[in-house]
């Protein structure tokens, strides 16, 4: 069966959808599929993946790409990220024709996967991809501090308490429904600013991920003060982040390393997994419900 790869652009978006909705993809709404056809975070490419079609034109494959500027270390590194890789099972045997264009971009920037399938996360290291997050770090609610400390969750308080870069990322990310917390120790300590959002372990397991924190030995120390408010307010069994974010650090309450059976993968000639950014990510802006 012939068929052709073209850059998808933003008027392929319903076709986009149309597929993956009948996909084993997340299963996200029509709004959430049109924030992938968006240019924010500093890219400025004008295209937002490739599309695979049949001789009549249909789309039967696509593969997106989220382009996005970040300052790493002083340098502003290039970043795509890929998601939503899905090819109508007649035309499997062409599904790396879509990863081909992705790979080209290797030197020129760092390609990250957040949430790669078993399958193609094999695929990524026979391209030289490398793991990236390999476990999470859960923390239970267990309060063994009775420290006084604010918590600020209104987001219209939030950045009152924030500068520079935590300032900019509270503003690039109060519109991907996200919760944005504070945390107020004795006067004069600097603002703790922790970026979390409510994930679904299973559909009755409700936690929240940690994705940001400006100063995570703080932010450990605090948990037997603060963790079991932030579960109670939002409801969540336990949080959870990236473990390789609180190395070296003690938290104060009983903690649990889970690995992921699947780790997220990266590959770069400029970053190591260290300087990959957490932020800035397809499952934020779509808002997967695991990741």
């Amino acid at each position: 069966m012939a068929t052709a790869v073209r850059r998808a652009v933003k008027s392929d978006m319903f076709r986009v959808f149309e597929l993956v909705r009948h996909s084993n993809l997340n299963k996200l709404p029509l709004a959430a599929r049109q924030r992938g056809f968006d240019q924010l975070w500093g890219g400025q490419e004008p295209y937002y993946g490739f599309v695979l079609e049949d001789e009549d034109g249909q789309v039967v494959g696509f593969l997106g790409t989220l382009h996005t500027r970040r300052e790493i270390r002083g340098k502003v590194e290039d970043i795509c990220e890929i998601h939503s890789w899905y090819v109508k099972p007649e035309y499997r045997n062409q599904s790396l024709n879509l990863l081909m264009p992705v790979l080209g971009m290797k030197r020129k920037k760092t390609i990250i996967n957040f949430t790669p399938t078993k399958s193609v996360h094999e695929i990524g290291r026979k391209f030289g991809f490398q793991d990236l997050e390999t476990a999470l770090l859960l923390f239970f609610p267990v309060p063994t501090r009775w420290k006084s400390v604010e918590m600020v969750t209104d987001p219209w308080l939030v950045p009152e308490y924030l500068d520079g870069e935590d300032l900019r990322v509270f503003h690039t990310h109060k519109d991907v429904g996200v919760i944005h917390v504070v945390l107020l120790e004795e006067p004069g300590a600097r603002p703790i600013y922790v970026l979390l959002k409510t994930m679904d372990r299973a559909w009755y397991e409700h936690f929240g991920r940690v994705h940001h924190v400006s100063d995570p030995a703080r932010f450990a120390a605090l948990l037997g003060a603060v963790g079991w408010r932030l579960c109670a307010k939002y409801r969540w069994y336990f949080l959870g982040a990236d473990a390789r974010i609180f190395e070296g650090c003690r938290p104060t309450v009983p903690t649990k390393r889970l690995p992921r059976g699947v780790p997220s993968q990266f590959i770069s000639t400029t970053l190591t997994a260290a300087d990959v950014p957490q932020l800035y990510s397809q499952p934020l802006l779509m808002g997967y419900p695991l990741h």
